[in-house]
């Protein structure tokens, strides 16, 4: 398949839905083969499988981004069956419910950790096992997935995503300097209101009230969508974006900008 990552392998966190999902079939469109990585099986399956049934190459690979061996099998198993690993979006990331909210002082330390876990340990445990192999193998680009919570306080989210998603942002910077002579690039993504299943946990009328309190605070008074997204994550790692790295892309309809 012709395009701007014919002939490249990309890696995809969280890639049964939303971002993620949005993600794989921008890189497999743009030609690259891909591997979805998920907890979600049967999603993450079906999400593989309609790319494939488009001419795309694409398998899915069932992996827990906190545990450690299995993010290096995931790498290992990009490695192997497709030949190589030159791109990687590390999407995943999510709250406790019983993190959220103003008041730390009422939060319990146990779902601070499972946030932070959650955020940043699985963007470091995936940074490591991909720049692992890019640096034996001469580069690639790597797009991590943050938060205007990581950014700014926008009133939403809780200390924990807070925290874990400034900390993506640092991690970011910090790769991006370490491997800029060794041909990686890493850049991350901070979205604004972009209605993902994790919107909906609580119910339809929860979610629709919530989007709509978060929309009001954007300039622009929409809703993003994944695949505007996942086109900040591609564009990001390919070539166009050559002399961009350790750079955070507000995708967020100018809530950053006020």
């Amino acid at each position: 398949m012709a395009g701007r990552f014919s002939g490249k392998v990309a890696l995809v966190t969280a890639g049964a839905d939303g971002i993620g999902a949005a993600t794989a079939r921008a890189f497999a469109q743009d030609g690259a083969a891909v591997v979805l990585a998920d907890i979600n099986d049967a999603l993450g399956e079906e999400r593989a499988e309609a790319l494939r049934a488009e001419g795309f190459r694409a398998r899915y690979m069932h992996a827990d981004a906190t545990d450690e061996a299995q993010v290096a099998a995931l790498v290992r198993h990009a490695v192997e069956h497709f030949g190589g690993l030159h791109l990687a979006a590390n999407v995943v990331g999510d709250a406790h419910p019983d993190s959220a909210g103003p008041d730390l002082h009422t939060q319990p330390v146990e779902a601070f950790d499972h946030t932070i876990a959650m955020c940043l340990r699985t963007t470091f445990v995936c940074l490591k096992h991909e720049i692992a192999h890019m640096v034996e193998s001469g580069g690639g680009a790597i797009c991590n997935v943050t938060s205007l919570a990581g950014m700014i306080h926008n009133g939403f989210g809780g200390a924990g995503y807070g925290a874990g998603k400034a900390g993506v942002i640092r991690l970011t910077k910090f790769a991006a300097v370490s491997y800029a002579d060794r041909g990686i690039r890493v850049n991350c993504i901070a979205p604004g209101v972009t209605p993902t299943r994790a919107y909906y946990k609580f119910g339809d009328e929860y979610a629709k009230i919530l989007i709509d309190e978060q929309v009001a605070f954007q300039p622009i008074k929409r809703a993003i969508g994944t695949d505007e997204q996942a086109a900040g994550i591609v564009w990001l790692c390919s070539d166009e974006a050559a002399m961009v790295t350790g750079h955070v892309l507000p995708i967020d309809g100018g809530w950053t900008a006020q």
